[in-house]
């Protein structure tokens, strides 16, 4: 059988990673994560002051076609070799050839934004949590990952883009969605309603196989 497609969307600073891998710790070496960040095109051709002027919340600065096609190859089970992107230089420095697992989750500010690559998911999923908590949790984020080198950036990129390319393109994303949790308080319970879908998949694919001797 092919693997199991996962959506995870969300607004920054929603909590989206931190919903993959509690979902990829229930299932161990079942699961594995593709975080759409790391298909940021590569703008090393740019100068740094025109990298960090870029508007990174907008599905123009992805790579959405490199990201479909490494989707298709994970789902039929085969290796892809996975872009890493370093935040403090926007830019992407090197591959890492990553295998398939029976489980895949795609999490990332806009996973079913387009259509290419929503029509891939077999279950679409949206964190919402209050706008102030997420302006937080991005600042703090974006310092750490020196995404920003100064506090006053941070804020600026948040109000420049992340906040008007939410209102058009994120919050959107809930109108495909199949599951919209709210995050805010990172409750057990939702990590056990999207666990049970997940396990309804593994028993059919255990079945499966022992139906046909394998």
């Amino acid at each position: 059988m092919k693997s199991y497609l996962i959506g995870i969307a969300g607004g920054t600073g929603s909590g989206k990673t931190m919903f993959a891998q509690l979902l990829a710790e229930r299932f161990k070496q079942l699961v594995m994560i593709v975080p759409m960040d790391m298909y940021y095109k590569d703008q090393s051709a740019l100068p740094l002051r025109e990298r960090l002027e870029k508007n990174m919340d907008n599905p123009e600065a992805f790579d959405i076609s490199l990201l479909v096609e490494h989707l298709h190859q994970l789902v039929l089970g085969r290796e892809i070799s996975q872009p890493i992107y370093d935040f403090s230089t926007h830019s992407r420095v090197k591959n890492t050839r990553v295998g398939s697992r029976p489980v895949i989750i795609v999490e990332g500010l806009l996973a079913f934004a387009l259509k290419q690559l929503r029509d891939l998911y077999d279950l679409r999923i949206y964190l919402t949590v209050d706008d102030d908590v997420r302006l937080a949790r991005r600042i703090l984020r974006d310092l750490e990952e020196k995404r920003s080198k100064t506090l006053e950036g941070a804020i600026g990129q948040y109000l420049s883009s992340a906040r008007p390319m939410h209102r058009v393109f994120v919050e959107p994303q809930k109108d495909f969605a199949d599951i919209i949790i709210p995050w805010e308080n990172e409750t057990q319970e939702a990590i056990e309603t999207v666990s049970a879908r997940i396990f309804t998949f593994l028993y059919a694919v255990r079945q499966t196989s022992t139906l046909h001797g394998c």
